[in-house]
C-alpha cells in the first residue's frame, strides 16, 4: 500500500513558515512504526512547511495528516481534494482529539488519541477499503517503541528529536498536553531512550517532552546519567518547568542533564502578570523564585528561553513592555506568543464567550488576538502590533549576542553554539512574519474646501 504522512504548514492560509530546523517529529515515528506492525508499505513523508504538496497529483492509496489546530483549514480542504479523488484520508492529532466530529467531516476515517495500538488497524482496514469513521488509541505503556525513520525526509534538518514520557502532571488551563495524553506521566524504559539517541545519525536533538525533568526528578538524574555514560558528541534542548529546581537534588539535576548533552531549556514562565498567572492556573510549576530558578539554571552552563503568553484579557500594554525588561535583566531570551484559547483547554471555555466572531482556526497561530479585551485602548490591532514590536526588539543582533556572551563557561561551547542556533532561526522566523504582515498605512484624511484654502 502507498502511504503518504502529511505535517501541514502552520498559520493563516496554510503559509509555509520557516522556523528552527527540524523534522516533525510525529511523520519519523509514524513511519517507524508503520515498519514495526506491518513492514513493506511504500511510505512518503511530506513536511509541507517546507514543501509545496499538491493533492491533485498524489498517488497514495491513504493519507495520513496530523492536525494541530492552526493547521486545521489547510487540512480539512486538502483533506476535502484528496478524498474528491477517491484517496483514503485519516486526521489525527491534537485538534482532531479536541474537536473530533467536525475533523470528522473532513475525512473516511480519525484517530482520537495514541496510535501504537491501533495503527495496525488502520493499515489493515486501509488496504481492504474498509476504514472505520473513528478509531479510539487509549493509553499504553512506552515500552519497546520504535526509533524514528530519519532517511525518508526529503530535506536537511539539523536537529533530530527523541521523546521520553508522554503526559504532564500540571493542569494548566491554556495547555492541551494533559488533555491529549493524560494526567498520569508514562515513561519510556530509559535503556531505551539511550538506546535510540545513542544510534541515531543526528548530533543535536530536540526533547519533545512536555516538562524534560518535572515528572520525576529521581528518574531524569538515572536518565541523564545513563547518557552521560553511553551517549557522546550528541547534544539537545528541551522544555522544563522552574519548580522543579526548588528540589533539593536540583544542582545534581542540573550538573547531570548538562553531562548527558542538554544546553538549552524552554521554560514555562508564562507571565509576570500574577493575575494572568491565576487565570492560566500557571502558579503551581512556577516555585517560590522562579528568577533564581533561572539563574541556577544558567549558572550550570545552559541557555534559556522563556515561554511567555502576552494579551490575554488580564494583561495591558505595561505587561508587553515588562517582558523585554525581564529577559534583559536576566540576560535571557525570550519566546512570546499571543495567549491563544486552544479548543479542548480550560481557557477556550472560559474566553469562548469574548472570540472574534468569524475567524477560521489559522488565526489560533499564537501571532493573532482571537478575543475581544475588557479595556478598549487594547484592540486586536494594538496587541498585535505590540508583540511584533516586542519581538523586533528581543532579537536584535546586540542583545543576541550580549545574552550567548553572559552563559556560564560551564556550557562552553555547545550551549553558546546552541543558543545561536535556537535565537538566530526563531528571530529570523519573527522578523519573517512581521514583514509580510505588516499593516498597510493608513492614508490621510481628505481636506475639505475650507481646509484647502486656509492652507493657502
Amino acid at each position: 500500500m502507498r502511504l503518504t504522512l502529511i505535517s501541514p504548514p502552520f498559520g493563516e492560509s496554510g503559509q509555509r513558515s520557516k522556523g528552527l530546523p527540524i523534522a516533525p517529529p510525529v511523520l519519523e515515528y509514524l513511519a517507524a512504526l508503520t515498519d514495526q506492525v506491518q513492514p513493506g508499505h511504500e511510505m512518503t513523508l511530506v513536511d509541507a512547511n517546507l514543501r509545496t504538496f499538491d493533492p491533485s497529483t498524489s498517488e497514495a492509496d491513504l493519507v495520513g495528516i496530523t492536525v494541530l489546530t492552526p493547521q486545521a483549514p489547510w487540512a480539512y480542504r486538502t483533506a476535502d481534494a484528496l478524498r474528491a479523488r477517491g484517496i483514503q484520508v485519516l486526521l489525527g492529532g491534537i485538534h482532531v482529539h479536541a474537536l473530533p466530529d467536525e475533523a470528522a467531516l473532513h475525512a473516511d476515517a480519525i484517530l482520537v488519541g495514541e496510535a501504537e495500538t491501533v495503527w495496525d488497524r488502520i493499515l489493515t482496514d486501509a488496504r481492504s477499503h474498509s476504514l472505520r469513521p473513528r478509531y479510539d488509541g487509549p493509553y499504553a505503556p512506552l515500552e519497546g517503541l520504535p526509533h524514528p525513520r530519519t532517511d525518508l525526509l526529503p530535506d536537511s534538518y539539523q536537529f533530530g528529536s527523541f521523546f521520553t514520557s508522554r503526559g504532564c502532571p500540571h493542569s494548566c488551563a491554556f495547555c492541551s498536553v494533559h488533555e491529549n495524553f493524560g494526567r498520569v506521566v508514562r515513561m519510556r524504559p530509559i535503556d531505551e531512550v539511550v538506546a535510540e539517541v545513542a544510534s541515531s545519525r543526528k548530533h543535536m536533538f530536540w526533547n519533545i517532552d512536555d516538562n524534560v525533568w518535572g515528572v520525576n526528578i529521581n528518574r531524569s538524574i538515572d536518565l541523564y546519567r545513563e547518557m552521560a555514560k553511553q551517549v557522546h558528541g550528541k547534544w539537545w534542548f528541551g522544555s522544563g518547568d522552574l519548580v522543579t529546581l526548588q528540589h533539593s537534588r536540583s544542582d545534581e539535576l542540573m550538573d547531570a542533564a548538562r553531562c548527558a548533552g542538554m544546553t538549552s531549556a524552554m521554560v514555562g514562565y508564562e507571565s509576570e502578570n500574577p493575575l494572568v498567572l491565576e487565570e492560566l492556573q500557571a502558579t503551581r510549576k512556577q516555585g517560590r523564585d522562579r528568577q533564581d530558578a533561572i539563574k541556577r539554571i544558567r549558572a550550570a552552563g545552559i541557555d534559556v528561553m522563556l515561554f511567555i503568553m502576552v494579551g490575554s484579557r488580564a494583561d495591558h500594554r505595561r505587561d508587553f513592555e515588562s517582558i523585554l525588561e525581564l529577559c534583559d535583566r536576566l540576560d535571557v531570551a525570550a519566546h512570546p506568543v499571543m495567549t491563544t484559547p486552544f479548543p479542548g483547554t480550560g481557557l477556550y471555555r472560559e474566553y469562548e464567550p469574548f472570540l472574534i466572531p468569524g475567524l477560521d482556526w489559522d488565526n489560533f497561530d499564537g501571532n493573532r488576538a482571537t478575543f475581544r479585551h475588557a479595556d478598549p485602548e487594547m484592540t486586536p490591532e494594538t496587541r498585535e502590533d505590540m508583540i511584533l514590536k516586542l519581538r523586533a526588539d528581543l532579537f536584535t543582533w546586540p542583545r543576541m549576542l550580549r545574552r550567548i556572551g553572559q552563559i556560564s563557561a560551564k556550557g562552553f561551547p555547545m550551549a553558546h553554539v546552541t543558543s545561536f542556533m535556537v535565537q538566530y532561526p526563531q528571530g529570523r522566523a519573527f522578523k519573517q512574519f512581521a514583514l509580510e504582515h505588516q499593516r498597510a498605512p493608513q492614508p490621510a484624511p481628505a481636506r475639505r474646501p475650507a481646509e484647502e484654502r486656509e492652507m493657502a
